[in-house]
C-alpha cells in the first residue's frame, strides 16, 4: 500500500497540514520542522500525489488524447507537446486509447476534462464529422486536432502529407522505377489516405504500374506481414512506397529474407524521417517531418485559440531525405530480373 500523509506526519511528529505545506513548497515552515518532515518522507519512501497538488493549486494543464506510445509519431508529438507546455508554464495530462474509435476518444476527452483541463490536443485520427461534433459538444473548451481530413472546419495542425507523398513517388519515378507496391497505414488515418491518393495520382500520371497495395497499422510487424503477403502474390515490382518508417523496417526485412537486393532490385521509400531510419540496412530514403516541432506548434496554436485566433488549418512542411534504399534502375539488371520474374510466375502457374 502507498504511504500516506498521516504516516509521514506521525513519524515526523507534526500535523498532516504541516506535511502538506512542506510537500507543496510553502515557506511558512521552520527549517527544523521541514527537515524532520523530509527525513520522514525519505525514510518511508513517500511519493507526493502531484496530480492532486496540481488540481489544488489550479495549475494550468494541457490535455493530450493519444494512442499507444509504441507508435513513434504519436510518442514524439506528445513529447513535443510536453516540452513546449512545460516551457510555457503548463503541465500536461495524457489519456491514451487502445482502439481508435469514437467512444474511446470521447471517453478520453471526458477523463481529461475531469482533471480540470481546458485545452486538449487530439493526436488520434478522427473524421471531419466527429471532429465537428466534438468541437460543438465541448464548445467551452479548446480542441485542436492532428490527424483530420484536409480542410476540415476545425482547428488542426497537420504535416504536408500530400506534398510528402508526391515527393516520394516522383523521386522513385525519376530513378526509372516503374512497378510499384503501396504499403498504407490504417484506413482510419487521414494522413495515410492522403498519402495513398497522392501516390496513385503520381504513378498513374506517369503511366507506371501499381503492382499491389496492402494495409498496415503503422508498426514494423505489419509492414513485414504486408510485404510477405505481396511476395506470395507477385514479384513484378521494383519500388515500394511505405506510409511510415516503422512499417518500412518490416518491409525491408521481408525483402531481405527473400534475397531481394535493396536498392538494386527494389527501391524503398518511407515517410516520417525517424531518427532510426538512417541506421536501417540500407539507410532508408524517407520523407522527413519534425514531430517534436509539430508538438511545439500544436501547443502554440492551441493557446492562440484562447486569444481568439481564427486560423483553422496549419500545414507543416516536409522534405525528402535521400539515402541508400533508393537508386537508379540498372537497365541490364532490370531486363534480367524481369525475365526471372516471368519464369517464376510461369512456374507458379504450372504448379
Amino acid at each position: 500500500m502507498a504511504v500516506t500523509f498521516k504516516e509521514v506526519a506521525e513519524l515526523a511528529g507534526v500535523s498532516t497540514q504541516t506535511v502538506s505545506r512542506v510537500t507543496n513548497g510553502a515557506e511558512s515552515v521552520s527549517v527544523t520542522t521541514r527537515n524532520k518532515v523530509l527525513k520522514a518522507i525519505d525514510q518511508l519512501g513517500y511519493v507526493p500525489n502531484k496530480a492532486a497538488q496540481a488540481l489544488k493549486a489550479n495549475t494550468k494543464i494541457i490535455g493530450v488524447v493519444s494512442f499507444s506510445m509504441a507508435f513513434h509519431g504519436a510518442a514524439m508529438i506528445a513529447n513535443g507537446i510536453r516540452l513546449r507546455a512545460h516551457e510555457l508554464g503548463y503541465a500536461t495530462a495524457i489519456s491514451a486509447v487502445d482502439n481508435v474509435c469514437e467512444n474511446q476518444i470521447e471517453d478520453a476527452i471526458r477523463e481529461l476534462l475531469g482533471q480540470k483541463v481546458e485545452s486538449i490536443i487530439v493526436i488520434t485520427p478522427v473524421s471531419t464529422e466527429f471532429a465537428i461534433r466534438l468541437t460543438e459538444k465541448y464548445a467551452k473548451y479548446q480542441l485542436l486536432f492532428i490527424d483530420v481530413p484536409p480542410h476540415s472546419p476545425v482547428h488542426h495542425v497537420c504535416s504536408a502529407n500530400e506534398q510528402g507523398a508526391r515527393l516520394g513517388a516522383k523521386h522513385l519515378l525519376e530513378l526509372g522505377r516503374s512497378r510499384f507496391v503501396f504499403i498504407t497505414g490504417p484506413k482510419e488515418s487521414s494522413s495515410s489516405s492522403v498519402r495513398l491518393d497522392a501516390w496513385k495520382e503520381e504513378i498513374e500520371a506517369a503511366n507506371a504500374k501499381i503492382s499491389a497495395q496492402k494495409q498496415g497499422d503503422w508498426l514494423a510487424p505489419s509492414g513485414y506481414i504486408a510485404m510477405t503477403s505481396v511476395l506470395t502474390q507477385t514479384r513484378d515490382f521494383d519500388a515500394v512506397l511505405v506510409a511510415n518508417d516503422q512499417m518500412a523496417l518490416g518491409v525491408m526485412r521481408a525483402l531481405h529474407e527473400q534475397g531481394i537486393n535493396i536498392p538494386k532490385d527494389v527501391s524503398v521509400v518511407g515517410f516520417d524521417g525517424t531518427e532510426d531510419s538512417e541506421f536501417f540496412h540500407p539507410p532508408l530514403t524517407t520523407i522527413k517531418q519534425n514531430f517534436t516541432e509539430h508538438g511545439h506548434i500544436a501547443v502554440d496554436q492551441l493557446l492562440d485559440m484562447k486569444e481568439g485566433s481564427d486560423v483553422l488549418e496549419l500545414i507543416l512542411d516536409v522534405s525528402l531525405v535521400e539515402r541508400e534504399s533508393s537508386s537508379r534502375v540498372d537497365a541490364s539488371v532490370s531486363d534480367t530480373e524481369q525475365v526471372k520474374q516471368l519464369l517464376d510466375q510461369a512456374m507458379r502457374l504450372l504448379n
